[in-house]
């Protein structure tokens, strides 16, 4: 059995790349699934930059065969013995299909077969180029794939190239990790998957992706809101007995904060699939964050009965007793797992935090010692004891812990950071570099990432970073040109502390240097993304160069992503009214108004951003 690469099938003028991408990825997926062979779905993307943010792109490579060369770094770089490439062009009677199968010891000698590929071959085209690539990769094929005929859902061939062209933009976004390129719009493809339904109401694929990729653009925040609950409320009518398109919505108004219709679709996917308790979750979630707190204890006691031993919903059920005034019935909850579970190391970890967190220390620290004891894994013990020995001072055995648990998790980031903290409690600051090291070597999010990298500095530059603080306190006393005078030398030095980038940013814009107050502000999301006043600071950076429209954008966009962020709101308001988008700067204000309300110190502080809003 031969290591296979298969590649998209490149797109002729006149075709859809999409057939061609999931063409391919069909026939490697049937493979895949059903034997035990070594195939990779190779994707061709690229790294496109928009709104200061990396997105992902797909790209059709040619519109032939791929070029030799290329196949030569595939083959170098990837060490598979055998690649699948092709194209797609129309046809007289539709499309053409052409296929190569290209060996590493053999790269100018590939077979290639070309087939005509209309509505009345379709399904018989796919299954050949099933079996001739297991004939060429020396492949096994099982009975369903080895026969005259194999299963694909549907006869209706139309419907299945309108399912595989509307998952491919499920997959897209799947590939791109919600970061797709800002012109994609999965409206095309929500139509083609309507079709494909409409078209066999017994094929269940184009359903299942169609709920899928609303899911995804809800999760992604991708599309509008009104296209995806319309898509999703034509899903529910279109197969009305399925839960998925409920649960889907309940997710949808959940995100928009419309808890009401969220709790209407969860109860509404749960009386269809009333078994599955992540739905009884969602829906006791969505009725804590009303107080409905009675009805969210019964269903998140119904999903703990359904779930597996771990009970992931006992923390949320816990959650609603400490906010109905009921915390002191959680340690018996825990209590009862253990009995029903002596191994269950989460349960035990969880009795002792509840135990402490109603006021009994030295009952819950003999829980702790207690599951320490009894199991015979009991890392996840240490996991949680570790952070409560060195809160209570007992450093060096909350370290031993700590390094007990990386042996087991060597790039768990969370728990790396809150050794190196105890490190530093326990003054041992000549170990925390190589501590941090270890984070950033670990694909840390890009927010820790810029915290440990900034802390690294510290340890390691402090001369420089002094630099930094007092350049600082000359901004903070107004000597902007003094701070920014102070800071050029070490832009080299200190490329990637955010701390400087900041300091630069908020200097240049006092100036009224808008334009180096832009890069430095461009440079400071780029590598601290979470930064909050960054976002104002390249805002009024935007503005300073009377771009209104592309602030207003930029503003909406940070916004998306930080929905959560009353200063990201403020700047929102501001970017609106600047570009001279009246009622949704109207709208925004009534907003921070509410939010402000009756606070004194609040009005203060926002006195003349809200005198200039409602101007």
């Amino acid at each position: 059995m031969l290591k296979v690469a298969v590649l998209p099938l490149n797109a002729a003028e006149g075709t859809k790349p999409q057939i061609g991408r999931q063409i391919s990825a069909f026939v490697a997926d049937q493979l895949r699934s059903n034997t035990e062979a070594d195939i990779q779905s190779v994707s061709f993307l690229t790294q496109v930059e928009q709104d200061g943010v990396a997105r992902t792109a797909f790209v059709n490579i040619s519109d032939g065969l791929i070029d030799a060369d290329q196949l030569k770094d595939l083959f170098a770089q990837s060490a598979v013995d055998l690649a699948l490439d092709g194209m797609v062009k129309p046809s007289d009677d539709g499309l053409e299909i052409t296929v190569r199968f290209t060996h590493k010891d053999n790269l100018e000698g590939g077979a290639v077969v070309t087939s005509p590929f209309g509505p009345d071959n379709v399904f018989d085209v796919l299954h050949k180029l099933v079996k001739q690539l297991a004939e060429e990769a020396q492949i096994s094929l099982p009975e369903n794939l080895s026969g005259d005929t194999m299963e694909f859902g549907t006869d209706n061939a139309e419907v299945f190239l309108k399912f595989l062209e509307g998952y491919d933009a499920l997959n897209y976004i799947q590939q791109a990790n919600g970061l797709v390129a800002r012109e994609f719009n999965p409206e095309g493809a929500i139509a083609t998957l309507i079709e494909a339904i409409e078209g066999d109401k017994e094929f269940e694929g184009p359903y299942q992706v169609l709920v899928g990729l609303c899911r995804a653009c809800t999760a992604y925040q991708i599309g509008s809101f009104e296209l995806i609950e319309k898509t999703l409320t034509t899903a529910s009518e279109l197969e009305p007995k399925d839960f998925g398109a409920f649960f889907a919505l309940g997710e949808l108004f959940q995100a928009a904060n419309q808890l009401p219709r969220a709790i209407d679709n969860f109860e509404k996917a749960a009386q269809l699939n009333p078994e599955d308790p992540a739905i009884l979750n969602r829906l006791g979630n969505a009725q804590a964050s009303m107080n409905m707190f009675v009805n969210a204890e019964r269903n998140f006691k119904k999903a703990i009965e359904l779930e597996g031993p771990e009970k992931p919903s006992m923390d949320f059920l816990t959650g609603v007793l400490a906010a109905s005034g009921r915390g002191h019935e959680v340690p018996a909850l825990w209590k009862g797992i253990i009995d029903q579970d002596s191994q269950n190391a989460n349960a035990h970890a969880k009795y002792a935090i509840s135990l402490i967190q109603n006021g009994k220390k030295e009952e819950g620290e003999r829980a702790f010692e207690t599951g320490l004891e009894v199991l015979e894994d009991n890392v996840l013990v240490k996991r949680f004891y570790a952070p409560y020995l060195a809160q209570n001072d007992d450093l060096d055995r909350a370290m031993d812990f700590y390094e007990d648990c990386i042996d087991v998790s060597v790039t768990d980031v969370p728990l790396l950071v809150e050794y190196a903290q105890t490190l530093q409690a326990a003054d041992r600051e000549f170990e925390i570099p190589q501590v941090l090291q270890t984070i950033l070597k670990s694909n840390p999010d890009p927010n820790t990432r810029a915290n440990t990298q900034a802390w690294l500095i510290e340890l390691e530059q402090p001369k420089r970073v002094e630099s930094v603080q007092l350049a600082q306190e000359k901004l903070a006393a107004g000597d902007a040109e003094g701070a920014i005078r102070d800071l050029k030398p070490l832009r080299n030095w200190l490329a990637d502390y955010w701390k400087m980038w900041a300091v630069l940013s908020s200097a240049y814009n006092r100036l009224g240097d808008h334009v180096e107050a832009e890069a430095a502000a461009k440079q400071l999301l780029e590598i601290f993304p979470g930064c909050e006043p960054a976002y104002g600071e390249l805002r009024e950076a935007l503005n300073g160069q009377e771009k209104h429209e592309e602030a207003w954008q930029f503003m909406q966009f940070a916004f998306q992503n930080n929905s959560q962020s009353f200063g990201i709101f403020i700047n929102l308001g501001i970017a609106a009214k600047r570009a001279g988008h009246t009622e949704e700067a109207q709208q925004i204000t009534e907003q921070i108004n509410g939010i402000v309300g009756q606070n004194p110190d609040m009005q203060e502080e926002l006195k003349d951003i809200l005198a200039e809003l409602q101007q």
